[in-house]
């Protein structure tokens, strides 16, 4: 792993837990150092020059009222220290970009990473007309503008990802700052909301020498994502976690004043705003010169030597995994004009503002917000009324929807999927008892049936109810007591709560002088629950007669299903079976086909066999005739000499006796040889004269 890939490692997903928060000189800077170095391998965007040589486009500080009027500068930064430059290689070439992402002068780079969590991508551009304090405040601003935004996910962003809550914060004093957001944001399209767990470094003071330009190092803001896990972030229904690892940097270019007047004077005047902005009438004015307003760090006639008519570099490093089932080239594939298109919300967003406040000069609110937010997340139903929109994609509850003066919640114990017919019966009969009895009966009813027309009495309302709810899922269990018994005293059920009400009612109302009109209203309620109990009586009926009906209806299936099943195994074993025999006839068909072929093979290598021999026996036989042809020759060069020299040998004195010599030598020679051969074809024709004497007897 090369060391680019090794700083690079260093953004990374941490635990906050392991984090020396007591000790955080030591980590920001060595997490900065690295971010240096990704930072100084990115390579300037193409062309350009140096910025000694390079002047200023325009005159203005803060000009810029969109990202549309801020211009592409041509000045370039010094290069880094060799230590650095050397890995501006490792990014190649610019991606092509289509005309509407390039016109911001943005190049993009793409690097595979070697850690197999995705690749990595660059963007880097030089602008103007933006100065570099007011970016430097933007920057430090983006969180904590949505921080006191309340809505649904991503709320107040302004570049895609808001924040819900800071976790945490802390200052390393000369060093940097570490916060801990907790983000949100809203994909388009049919996607469930992301949320994003940030360790957010900032510094301002983080560049060595490696990153000097003209013998000083520049005014930077640098800040650091990193991917965390805190305790006090757990996973929220409704969102998916996501990660995104980054490093972010602005620095400026600083560039020499103009040696003449005459060209900023004619740049000054040849410049057009592409539309005029009207002030606000006596808005800053009205509060004295030291109020916050409009334009406030604006100036169209800024002298050439005003720092923040200087040239930013803005770069950023980085990759992310959204989460869920997106696949990585999908997201590899947009990254780039992603990325482009932050980098133009956020220059819209940062130079509409003619004063953008500090990061905590709205704390209250953000305070107000996130308190909120933690009470709803401490709480134990979450609510989707009280949730701002952070657990976007739940949908509401029944509880949610229901006026709580007429939903009857059932106990913590009880069964919250029983049928609503027990709410139904106990809201008709306290509507019953409300639109009908006088307030006298109200009054006097006992508890278990009264309903107080307050909110104050809210408590015994719910308690009653429950009570009567209790009682009815008590008489609809299967085991449970008959209609008119309870186990528990403090839980009446409907037969005896009427005739206890009613009894109660008449001792009570015996002492007031006898409400004849009383009696007669409550009468009424009895018969209307009288009513209730004989349609409860019949539901009961029905479900009882539903629950035999799927009984039987099981029974017949489980048989049905039996039968299918024992057919299936019955045609899967014939199945295997055909399968076994056509495996067997195959088995057997290639050992045939091995046998022939190997029977082919013998044949084919005796063929070769038979073949080379006679090829060899040909080749003796060719040349044993051609020895034969020059043993010819050789004979007759020899008759030739002989007859030669017997010539020649004649012709002189002596010859003659020499010559009768050799013929006699050579005839006694002649006899011995004929003498030896006869004597071998007599011993020859005596051993078969015995062979066939042998054979006669």
């Amino acid at each position: 792993m090369s060391k680019l890939h090794e700083a690079l490692s260093t953004l990374r997903p941490k635990d906050f837990d392991d984090i020396p928060v007591d000790d955080l000189n030591v980590f920001l800077t060595d997490i900065f150092s690295q971010a240096e170095l990704v930072a100084n391998s990115v390579p300037p965007p193409p062309g350009g020059s140096d910025f000694q040589s390079s002047r200023r486009s325009r005159s203005d500080v803060n000009g810029a009222f969109s990202a549309s009027e801020v211009t592409v500068s041509s000045a370039r930064r010094p290069p880094p220290a060799p230590e650095h430059a050397e890995f501006q290689k490792a990014w190649g070439q610019p991606l092509k970009l289509s005309a509407k992402d390039s016109a911001l002068g943005i190049s993009v780079f793409k690097m595979a990473g070697h850690d197999r969590h995705g690749a990595w991508f660059a963007r880097t551009s030089v602008h103007e007309g933006l100065g570099f304090e007011k970016w430097k405040k933007a920057m430090m601003r983006e969180f904590p503008e949505s921080l006191a935004v309340q809505g649904g996910p991503g709320e107040g962003n302004i570049r895609g990802i808001g924040g819900d809550r800071r976790l945490e914060s802390k200052v390393a004093g000369g060093v940097g700052k570490l916060e801990v957001y907790q983000l949100s944001a809203q994909f388009p399209g049919p996607t469930t909301p992301r949320e994003f767990i940030t360790l957010l470094l900032t510094s301002d003071n983080c560049l060595t020498e490696a990153s000097k330009a003209s013998d000083t190092i520049p005014r930077h803001y640098m800040v650091v994502s990193i991917p965390v896990t805190h305790s006090d972030a757990p996973p929220r229904n409704g969102l998916i976690r996501g990660f995104y690892e980054s490093v972010e940097l602005i620095r400026e270019i600083p560039l020499a004043p103009s040696k003449s007047s005459s060209t900023t004077d004619l740049l000054r005047s040849g410049r057009s705003r592409s539309r005029a902005r009207g002030s606000t009438i006596g808005f800053a004015e009205s509060r004295g010169p030291e109020a916050k307003g409009e334009r406030i760090d604006r100036k169209f006639d800024a002298s050439d030597d005003d720092p923040e008519t200087n040239p930013v570099e803005w770069i950023m490093i980085t990759r992310s995994d959204p989460g869920g089932g997106i696949p990585r080239f999908m997201v590899e594939r947009s990254t780039p004009s992603s990325i482009v298109t932050d980098a133009g919300k956020f220059l819209d967003w940062a130079c509409s503002k003619d004063d953008i406040p500090g990061p905590e000069e709205d704390g209250e609110a953000q305070e107000v917000v996130q308190e909120k937010f933690r009470k709803s997340m401490e709480s134990d139903r979450y609510s989707v009324s009280h949730a701002n929109g952070y657990l976007a994609g739940v949908g509401t509850s029944i509880a949610d929807r229901l006026d709580p003066a007429t939903f009857v919640r059932p106990p913590k114990d009880s069964d919250e999927s029983q049928p609503g017919v027990i709410s139904s019966l106990a809201n008709a009969l306290e509507s019953g008892i409300a639109s009908y009895a006088p307030n006298v009966v109200q009054q006097n009813l006992p508890n278990a049936l009264q309903r107080s027309q307050s909110h104050s009495s809210s408590s015994t309302e719910t308690s009653s109810l429950n009570s009567f709810a209790s009682a009815e899922q008590f008489n609809t269990a299967e085991e449970g007591l008959p209609s008119g018994h309870s186990a528990d005293p403090n839980i009446a059920t409907p037969s005896s709560l009427s005739t206890k009400s009613l009894a109660l009612y008449q001792s009570e109302s015996s002492g007031l002088g006898g409400n004849g009109h009383a009696s007669k209203e409550l009468q009424k309620i009895e018969q209307r629950k009288q009513a209730l109990d004989a349609r409860l009586a019949e539901s009961r009926a029905k479900e009882a007669q539903i629950s035999q009906e799927a009984s039987a209806k099981s029974i017949k299936e489980l048989e049905k299903v039996t039968e299918k099943h024992t057919r299936e195994r019955r045609k899967q074993e014939d199945k295997f079976e055909k399968e076994v025999r056509r495996l067997e006839e195959r088995r057997e068909r290639e050992t045939r086909k091995l046998l022939a072929k190997q029977q082919k093979e013998a044949d084919k290598n005796n063929l070769l066999k038979t073949q080379k021999e006679r090829d060899e026996w040909k080749a003796k036989a060719e040349t044993a005739e051609k020895e034969n042809k020059l043993l010819k020759e050789q004979v007759g060069d020899l008759q030739r000499e002989n007859t030669v020299l017997v010539a020649r040998i004649g012709k002189s004195e002596g010859g003659m006796e020499v010559l009768r010599k050799v013929k006699e030598e050579m005839q006694g020679r002649g006899r011995a040889s004929s003498r030896a051969s006869t004597r071998s074809q007599e011993s020859k024709a005596s051993k078969k004269s015995e062979i066939h004497g042998n054979g006669n007897k």
